[in-house]
């Protein structure tokens, strides 16, 4: 039997998955995915959607055939105990990349807009102490967080609705695909490294206390909730800015708000990312969770693991980082994430089938 500390409903599933996936890469988003699709650039995010749509109809299969493993025990009933640990150790490496890179990526942000005064190390060292705090809660402790944060989501919708009574162009986006199928699908694979998160399913699925036969439509609704989330933002941005205007940009989305004042409220990019902090925590938290969930460590070494891994995240953001640096290191994070998110678990599924490895239960 499931402790009840270490269970979680469909509903918090919903909201874990969407606090997972949604960070600070939505901020730049559109200043990636104009450089190939231009004006399509929204399109491109939907497609992006549809292509994690599909991993997601694909973690559904591997999962039902194991309902009671994580990711990582899945690997070595499939792979042997050997070959799965390897394997483990690898995901476990990308776990922290990850998590290194969206607390530096975060620490750009706040260093640039809200703290540049502040020395990036202290910034880096207050947001890994709450996510460390977080981290180190019972996964139901963290859910419920997770499902309180997302709340900040409509508060996040209501600030940028403010931009719709500021100049717009819906000509920049015409004509519709002018850019091309390819360059559009060039620009969804820009998106889908700002939606990275909803591996997180491979993790939880386990731990979901309810019938799992609707688990594929709870994960399926918040996938369109975060795909028309991020084309909203993009198609926010694409019809304030010229392609060129988005080019020059970090983030475009902070810019649309910083030009934005009332007589009562100025500085709404500010009130923005005050708020958006959040949500970029949620990511990093998440991401502390995948990485220990990834060693298989038990309940009473859990809470050293965690420190360990953000004692790591924290060494990771002392090393030099310009732009040059963080461009790099974006890359091979984006290599990794083809490997560990997409085709390992696709090759997990077919030698799965073909082994005819599954254990199979009544409530999938």
């Amino acid at each position: 039997m499931m402790k009840s500390d270490q269970s979680i409903t469909r509903f918090q599933l919903f909201f874990i998955l969407i606090q997972s996936q949604i960070g600070v890469g939505l901020l730049s988003l559109p200043n990636t995915v104009q450089s190939s699709a231009k004006g399509d650039g929204w399109i491109s995010t939907l497609l992006a959607g549809l292509a994690v749509q599909v991993m997601l109809f694909i973690y559904w299969h591997l999962l039902k055939r194991f309902p009671k493993l994580i990711y990582t025990e899945i690997t070595k009933k499939i792979l042997g105990n050997y070959l799965g640990k390897l394997l483990n150790l690898f995901i476990y490496i990308y776990f922290i990349l990850v998590g290194g890179l969206a607390t530096i990526l975060l620490i750009k942000i706040v260093n640039l807009w809200l703290l540049p005064l502040t020395p990036s190390w202290i910034i880096s060292l207050l947001i890994l102490t709450a996510c460390i705090y977080l981290a180190i809660s019972d996964l139901r402790i963290i859910a419920r967080f997770f499902v309180l944060a997302s709340s900040l989501i409509l508060l996040l919708w209501l600030t940028t609705c403010l931009s719709w009574f500021t100049p717009r162009e819906f000509q920049y986006i015409l004509p519709l695909g002018s850019s091309g199928l390819k360059n559009m699908i060039v620009g969804s694979k820009n998106s889908l490294l700002a939606m990275l998160g909803f591996e997180g399913l491979l993790f939880f699925f386990p731990f979901i206390i309810e019938n799992k036969k609707g688990v594929l439509k709870t994960i399926s609704m918040a996938n369109l909730f975060i795909t028309m989330f991020y084309t909203y933002f993009m198609f926010l941005t694409l019809i304030h800015f010229t392609t060129g205007q988005l080019a020059q940009m970090r983030e475009p989305i902070v810019n649309l708000l910083r030009g934005i004042a009332y007589n009562v409220v100025d500085r709404v990019d500010l009130i923005f990312l005050s708020i958006w902090i959040v949500p970029m925590t949620t990511s990093v938290i998440a991401y502390l969770f995948f990485a220990c969930k990834s060693l298989n460590v038990d309940k009473k070494n859990y809470p050293k693991a965690v420190l360990v891994n953000g004692l790591i995240v924290f060494l990771i953001t002392l090393i030099p980082n310009d732009d040059a640096m963080i461009n790099l290191f974006n890359k091979y994070v984006y290599y990794l994430s083809y490997l560990v998110v997409f085709l390992i678990p696709i090759l997990l599924l077919i030698l799965s089938l073909l082994l005819k490895k599954h254990e199979m239960s009544e409530s999938v």
